[in-house]
């Protein structure tokens, strides 16, 4: 039976194809291809023109994930690390999928990546919104000799990866939002969830996931309208097409760089934070469940946790949900 995701592939690249050159190459009827096509509009969001005389295309074309052009674009030495890349067409969290696969037994190193969440999952319970075949939804297990305790900065780490690869493309504003969520201009771009579980001595297990916005589609207001704060995508940064395999390519290699040091080199890695830190002068609030302080943000201590000035006083915040005071 042909699937949604069979005939995406051949109308990826943005032309006109025929319903009879269609159905000819997966091996169906018109009608059938007719079908598939009501499917993908209804449960993918993707808008398709038919146009009598010429056939069916993508509003806009879709480079698809492609785990040859994906291999090709990593380092040798992330090569040689890597025990596992699966590309999914469609699942209801990377980092649900890739917890279960550990529970199984996945080795270390392992990395998944989908076209489309149904049920992506951000920070605080929060949903990831994940329009199909745009951005970039990437899980990936990393085991650890230490206990989770040792692990706290991990969060911070991965930020520090990401926000280097954004540097590398140019974007030299993009910076990091305490803990972990990458921003340019006060509009959010990335975002980290770690799901973390292990002996308190050692090893532990950690799936990292990681969403960041490369091209949202332009056609999908359902999902994008759900999204509860500013945002921005780093096509429209950039004011160019970005190639999506090589971008997720350099996030995995900037991954793997800062995991294979992590946690010999901490203290390193969060000087580094502190050079990314979009927060650090700026009058912030943190809100706790029982309540909410005032004062200007200092950066990091040594743990990682943030240093805000209020009334006078250091208080450190291992925890709390932060934002810029307006006005």
């Amino acid at each position: 039976m042909v699937s949604p995701q069979n005939l995406l592939q051949v109308l990826a690249d943005g032309k006109y194809h025929s319903g009879s050159e269609l159905g000819n190459v997966l091996g169906v009827s018109r009608a059938a291809i007719w079908k598939i096509i009501q499917k993908i509009e209804t449960t993918l969001g993707l808008t398709i023109f038919a146009v009598k005389g010429k056939g069916y295309r993508l509003q806009q074309p879709l480079e698809l994930l492609d785990k040859d052009i994906l291999l090709k674009g990593l380092s040798e030495i992330t090569l040689n690390q890597l025990n596992r890349l699966e590309i999914l067409f469609e699942v209801d969290s990377t980092n649900q999928y890739l917890n279960s696969k550990s529970l199984d037994g996945a080795q270390t190193a392992s990395v998944v990546l989908a076209e489309h969440q149904t049920k992506g999952q951000g920070r605080r319970g929060r949903s990831w919104v994940s329009p199909f075949g745009g951005n970039l939804y990437l899980s990936l297990l990393w085991r650890f000799p230490e206990g989770p305790a040792q692990l706290g900065c991990l969060g911070l780490i991965i930020a520090v990866a990401i926000v280097r690869v954004l540097h590398q493309m140019g974007i030299h504003e993009a910076g990091v939002k305490w803990p972990n969520d990458i921003y340019w201009r006060n509009k959010k771009l990335a975002g980290i969830l770690l799901e973390m579980r292990g002996e308190s001595s050692g090893p532990s297990a950690v799936v990292i996931g990681i969403g960041a916005n490369i091209a949202m589609p332009i056609n999908d207001t359902d999902d994008i309208d759900k999204i509860d704060q500013p945002w921005i995508d780093v096509e429209s940064i950039l004011q160019e097409k970005v190639e999506r395999n090589r971008f997720t390519a350099l996030i995995i290699d900037e991954v793997f760089k800062v995991l294979t040091v992590f946690p010999r080199q901490q203290k390193e890695l969060l000087e580094e934070w502190q050079d990314m830190d979009v927060l650090k002068g700026q009058l912030i609030e943190v809100h706790f469940p029982d309540k909410v302080l005032s004062g200007t943000a200092k950066g990091i201590n040594h743990d990682g946790a943030l240093r805000l000035e209020s009334n006078g006083q250091e208080v450190i915040c291992h925890s709390g949900e932060v934002s810029i005071r307006r006005g």
